[in-house]
């Protein structure tokens, strides 16, 4: 997934009126503000309330469901993209070998709640940071959550170094 369709899809959400916070390596990079290694996907985490409209402006783009992730829960509502059972936790690829990586969640009166199964818990700060892919201010979260997630398992070389980096720039600005 390159930094150019990133910033694509970025700009397609904008248009129309919509946005996702932006994890994983790309939301690091996004915190690093360079592409730190080539990313296999974009990972994202998606409010309930734009899923509707974004998977009908992926669909357009050539977008499918490819895979649901097993910490995925039934979501409240039908969404033809997704099947009958319209999992929270999923991947879309299209034909270009784009792919992006949705987690679904509510943000509502400043409380962020997961919709999959998961441990973690989130609060408004863990997504209140921004960064930038190619000159393209993303929605991400915070550079000490990212650290917190990625601690929970063994990273490729390329993220650990990137999460080293990052965990560096978090000290620099603490400090």
């Amino acid at each position: 997934m390159s930094a150019l369709d990133v910033v694509a899809l970025e700009h397609a959400l904008r248009d129309a009126g919509l946005a996702w916070c932006v994890v994983g390596g790309w939301g690091v990079d996004a915190l690093l503000g360079y592409e730190s290694r080539p990313h296999k996907d974009l990972d994202v985490l998606l409010p309930l309330s734009y899923l509707e409209p974004t998977l009908a402006l992926l669909a357009d783009d050539g977008f499918r469901l490819s895979m649901v992730w097993e910490e995925a829960l039934p979501l409240p509502g039908v969404f033809p993209m997704l099947d009958r059972d319209s999992p929270s936790a999923f991947v879309l690829c299209d034909d270009r070998d784009r792919e992006v990586d949705v987690h679904v969640m509510t943000v509502e009166d400043d409380l962020v709640k997961p919709l999959w199964a998961t441990h973690r818990s989130l609060l408004p700060p863990d997504l209140a940071a921004t960064g930038r892919i190619l000159q393209t201010e993303v929605w991400c979260m915070s550079a000490a959550k990212q650290a917190e997630v990625h601690a929970d398992y063994e990273l490729p070389s390329g993220t650990a170094c990137s999460i080293a980096q990052l965990l560096a720039l978090l000290r620099k600005t603490e400090g």
